[in-house]
């Protein structure tokens, strides 16, 4: 379940004078911003890496941001035939995570990605020393890079390991050099060595606090307050860091955070809408020395669907859930068409979100009064603010347009406009004057006529990106939060205005997949079969008595995602098993020739 709790923020007076914003090449420009170093610091990221187990092709970069190539779009959904002469359509321009907060003496402390070219970046690969909280020029070209594992890998290490024909030379490629700590392999494999600390998640077979394969373990998702087992059928690990080994943040201008962030990209292989999903958990350590206050963590998108000048956006802030959707029937403009060459869905027009499935946890202190102490705890905190933003090149007022300014980057970041005003219902939610404060722009279904959508505003063709927020949060130094988001999609949804449900009944298979921790989405396996020749007769020997089968002595077991919670949640076990799919028997086949 999602718990939300909402602490009031303090608001910093931060206002900003107007400045031109800006997109990349073609599409977006980028801003001017003194990047001006004064040691040997680190090169921005190059790593780039295509997760592509499903229905999706998403390109993931190493500096902070996500979803292009630097130069368009790449959340390819669904994915194109090339061969076949299919023509690829992203879904989304590009993502990131933004963070800010304040410093005791009042210094503002930001990390924002959006676009980087020409080095423009707040972000680093690899990374902080756990003890000084920076980085240096070596380390950063090191973990330049993405680690990859696959489910099938990982299973063919468990059935190598229950034969015991497991040894160095034929460990899975993804499980050996999967950068887990203290694993042998390491070096080996990536000609660095790994700091001795915690960096990708595993299963601990042997309870040593080191990973080696060769011991039983094997690459997991790590989810806070989850079992430690789970894994998916593709899954990527990147590190970045904001420090930079002293490198200016030329994006924003803003001070560093000295935040260290982890993250794993995963999907399912599935013949159902997980198929067309794929999930992200950023792992958010706070390696600097200073406690930071009004703190702010926000998922960033550009989601240009198809065509980047006709979409609308809103939120479900129930299911945490941003959405985007077309203006009109048909996805171009003009027409089917878009400028600079830009594929479009045509008359097929999906929906697309991002479900903020977790939200950062919070320091809240509160008095016991049964023991008369004062307690620390932690609280977990939602998706408290919805967000958004024009493309500067689509025209209308200045305090909606792109950041430039710190303060800029931080007001978006607060939900507030740009100039630090409030969102207010009703409109494009910039009304001056107004005191109807709104949490979250547009929070009605498109389809309903007395709501606040962009239908009901009737707003504008135009370029939009969106934030997600979490907080406010008090950030301690050595703070560890995460992130969690699933990415549902829908296809071929009737527009315009179109009801929401229709992406609401696939989130709800993400939402459902996050409460049972990410737990096995896969049937049954297939058992060995070994055939025996008699007189007029052949006989099927059926075998399933290995640890690395999901069947194992045909005692397959897994949850129903939707089956209730009275059920699911019941005090007796007898009752929370008839949640569960549990495996019946084979069905064999015998085929009249060879045809």
């Amino acid at each position: 379940m999602k718990f939300k709790y909402f602490l009031l923020p303090t608001l910093l007076g931060l206002f900003s004078n107007v400045a031109n914003a800006h997109l990349p090449a073609g599409h977006h420009k980028s801003a001017k911003v003194n990047t001006a170093q004064s040691r040997t610091v680190c090169a921005s990221s190059t790593s780039q890496i295509d997760q592509e187990i499903n229905n999706v092709r998403a390109r993931l970069l190493g500096g902070g941001d996500m979803w292009w190539d630097l130069s368009k779009g790449s959340y390819i959904v669904p994915k194109a035939n090339l061969a076949n002469g299919e023509k690829e359509v992203s879904a989304i321009f590009a993502a990131g995570v933004w963070m800010g907060g304040v410093d005791a003496a009042g210094n503002l402390k930001l990390a924002c990605q959006d676009y980087r070219p020409s080095d423009r970046t707040d972000f680093w690969p690899g990374p902080l020393n756990k003890q000084t909280g920076t980085t240096d020029q070596q380390t950063c070209l090191d973990w330049d890079k993405h680690f990859r594992v696959t489910g099938d890998e990982i299973r063919l290490h468990l059935r190598q390991l229950d034969e015991g024909t497991a040894d160095p030379a034929n460990i899975p490629a993804g499980v050996k050099g999967w950068p887990a700590r203290g694993n042998p392999f390491f070096t080996e494999v990536h000609h660095f060595s790994l700091p001795n600390t915690g960096l990708a998640s595993f299963f601990d077979a042997d309870g040593d606090a080191n990973y080696n394969p060769l011991n039983g373990d094997f690459p997991t998702i790590e989810v806070y307050g989850c079992p430690p087992d789970r894994y998916p059928d593709e899954m990527i690990f990147w590190i970045y860091n904001d420090e930079g080994s002293g490198a200016v943040h030329s994006r924003t201008g803003g001070k560093p955070m000295f935040m260290e962030v982890q993250v794993q990209a995963f999907g399912y292989k599935t013949d159902d809408e997980l198929n067309d999903m794929t999930f992200q958990r950023f792992k958010l350590i706070n390696r600097g020395s200073d406690e930071l206050d009004s703190t702010f963590f926000a998922i960033w998108v550009d989601p240009d669907l198809g065509c980047f000048s006709d979409d609308y956006i809103g939120c479900d802030s129930l299911s945490d859930l941003m959405y985007v959707y077309n203006q009109d029937a048909v996805d171009g403009q003009p027409g089917n068409l878009c400028d600079n060459g830009v594929t479009t869905y045509g008359d097929k027009v999906p929906m697309i979100g991002v479900d903020f499935l977790r939200g950062a946890r919070s320091s809240v202190s509160f008095y016991d009064w049964s023991t008369g102490e004062q307690i620390d705890t932690l609280v977990e905190v939602g998706m408290t603010r919805f967000a958004y933003y024009n493309s500067s090149g689509f025209g209308g007022l200045p305090q909606t347009m792109d950041p430039s300014l710190p303060s800029e980057f931080y007001n978006y970041l607060t939900g507030s406009w740009r100039d630090g005003s409030p969102f207010t219902v009703g409109g494009s939610g910039f009304n001056l004057g107004s005191n109807k404060l709104a949490k979250y722009a547009f929070p009605s279904s498109p389809n309903d006529p007395n709501g606040w959508s962009m239908c009901t505003a009737g707003l504008n063709f135009g370029d939009r990106r969106t934030l997600q927020i979490t907080g406010p949060l008090r950030l301690k130094p050595g703070a560890v939060n995460e992130l969690i988001i699933g990415v549902p999609f829908v296809a071929d949804v009737p527009h315009p205005c179109p009801d929401i449900e229709y992406l609401l009944r696939v989130d709800r298979k993400a939402q459902a997949l996050f409460e049972e921790c990410f737990g096995p989405t896969f049937g049954p396996d297939a058992p060995l079969v070994e055939w025996v020749e008699l007189n007029h007769e052949v006989v099927a020997v059926l075998t399933n008595e290995y640890a690395f089968s999901s069947n194992n002595e045909e005692e397959y077991e897994m949850r129903d995602f939707f089956a209730p919670d009275s059920i699911k949640r019941s005090q007796d076990p007898g009752v929370r098993r008839t949640a569960n799919y549990r495996f019946e028997g084979y069905k064999i086949y015998q085929l009249v020739n060879p045809g």
